[in-house]
């Protein structure tokens, strides 16, 4: 990679920070819900160059943090590493040491943050970083250490029954096309149809194969709605 090497000082609320050349010039989160994060992991959704301007998107678990904490950078052999840096406020107080007859001072470090998330809202987040001052894309990305790989292009998890795939988690972390349950004794259970996550149509089976009803989810997969009862299963 052409870039330079570059390290940065922290970012401050409301400031930019610049090295060199390479500037981090924006930063923004929100939630996303295009791809299941917890298939697919935190990740790389986009890393593109426009002229010297260097957008990244990666794919974190939805986590907030208040106030937002503060931003450092390095560039270095192809390697981006990116790292957040907690708030914290010190208090310094002084006590007398009985034991040894003096004072001393003691430095008290209070945590000024807090992190939280909220179970109803999705549990991935995009999070867009824009440069300026690079002239290539780098190849390897890392976000508070972890490695963020470019994101899925295929299945992630199948199976195979009779010879056909079955039990799809497609490149984006949702069911997809046909699943198969079964009953203990290896009789179909259940048989339902999905696209990208969401049920098409689906029926439920007793142990004989007879029809019992069709099945219907919600939109998040939380719940299911049976139309009629399952008396004979």
């Amino acid at each position: 990679m052409s870039c330079s090497t570059a390290t940065s000082h922290s970012i401050k609320e409301n400031s930019l920070i610049e090295h060199d050349s390479i500037q981090l010039i924006d930063y923004n989160s929100e939630s996303y819900t295009l791809k299941k994060i917890e298939y697919v992991g935190e990740c790389v959704l986009s890393n593109h160059l426009s002229k010297d301007t260097l957008t990244i998107e990666l794919l974190s678990r939805n986590m907030q943090f208040s106030p937002p904490p503060d931003w450092d950078f390095i560039l270095k052999n192809d390697t981006l590493n990116i790292t957040f840096h907690y708030k914290y406020s010190q208090k310094d107080t002084i006590v007398y040491n009985k034991v040894d007859n003096r004072y001393d001072t003691l430095h008290l470090v209070h945590m000024a943050f807090d992190i939280h998330g909220d179970d109803l809202a999705p549990k991935g987040k995009m999070e867009t970083f824009r440069f300026k001052g690079f002239k290539e894309c780098p190849a390897t990305i890392y976000l508070n250490g972890t490695d963020y790989k470019k994101y899925p292009t295929e299945d992630i998890e199948s199976k195979t029954y009779n010879g056909n795939i079955i039990n799809r988690i497609n490149m984006n972390g949702f069911k997809e096309g046909v699943w198969l349950e079964f009953y203990e004794t290896g009789e179909l259970r259940e048989k339902k149809y999905y696209e990208n996550g969401r049920l098409l149509n689906g029926k439920t089976y007793d142990r004989n194969g007879k029809d019992l009803h069709y099945i219907a989810e919600s939109s998040g997969g939380i719940t299911t709605l049976q139309t009629d009862s399952l008396f004979n299963k």
